[in-house]
């Protein structure tokens, strides 16, 4: 790693990623990978300028929750992006599994009229384990806390809503299965939330042993060996959450969405070529 010299500056070794020292790895990464870093920015200025453009029915549950989805979707890719050019995969996929919970309830919207409404439904739940989470903090620390019995009707308020209409608890495989993604789900957000969760098989991979197995560093530095298949996973989700806004919002992408496609099927084919030459 080359250090700076200005005081002004800190090395890698001092501030580890938020160094200047990585300023430089981007022009690596556009070197390496210069198709798929093309298609990365093209697409999220592409959907960073079609939000602001989207007409919005305030009436309309699915066109209100669907586009705030969408905003979310493109903040938490443009956050993805930033980490990928710092060469911090492991970071940039735990945003990637973001990314995808907010794209499969949007897909799912795009997909069944009024399905924005079991999305809202589903909140009391979320609601009912605040309010337990809560109260089980408060009595540990005080079982006579003045605040346990609001709470309490607040939680017994959220059972009845639950109750009286019949709300559905969504999972994020359920929202997944609704769009249609359930593959996605059980693949690539599976992998995705190894990280995440810090799993064994995750937190292997910052450790350097050698051929005895003796741990000789932990490793924490830039890595941008399989930005590849982040870029081309990061672009085929923006797809469908570009492809869900436009049919829930009627907005015109059509054009842009076929481009996009093709790019893509482009991209996955050099990524296999790429797998079978190392093999």
């Amino acid at each position: 790693m080359v250090h700076n010299s200005g005081s002004d500056q800190r090395d890698f070794d001092t501030v580890g990623f938020i160094s200047s020292d990585l300023d430089q790895l981007e022009e690596g990464i556009k070197s390496e990978f210069p198709e798929h870093y093309k298609w990365t920015l093209k697409v999220n200025q592409y959907c960073q300028e079609l939000q602001y453009k989207l007409i919005v029915h305030k009436n309309d549950a699915d066109q209100v929750v669907g586009s705030t989805l969408f905003a979310r979707t493109v903040a938490t890719y443009q956050a993805f992006i930033l980490l990928c050019r710092k060469g911090m995969s492991q970071q940039a996929r735990m945003l990637l599994r973001c990314i995808l919970e907010c794209v499969f309830p949007l897909v799912a919207i795009s997909k069944e009229t009024g399905y924005s409404q079991k999305i809202i439904g589903s909140e009391e739940y979320e609601r009912l384990r605040t309010c337990k989470k809560l109260i089980r903090f408060l009595r540990r620390h005080n079982p006579n806390h003045p605040n346990i019995k609001r709470i309490q009707d607040d939680a017994k308020q959220a059972e009845e809503n639950i109750s009286e209409h019949g709300f559905e608890k969504l999972t994020i495989f359920h929202n997944a299965e609704s769009a249609g993604l359930a593959d996605w789900y059980d693949v690539i957000y599976g992998d995705l939330s190894t990280t995440i969760h810090s799993s064994i098989r995750s937190l292997e991979e910052s450790l350097v042993s050698d051929h005895e197995q003796n741990i000789k560093a932990i490793k924490s530095e830039p890595e941008v060996h399989d930005l590849g298949y982040l870029f081309l996973t990061g672009i085929q989700a923006m797809l469908y959450a570009l492809k869900a806004i436009s049919s829930i919002l009627n907005a015109e992408t059509k054009a842009f969405s076929d481009e996009l496609a093709r790019a893509i099927e482009d991209l996955g084919a050099a990524e296999q070529d790429q797998i079978h030459r190392n093999f």
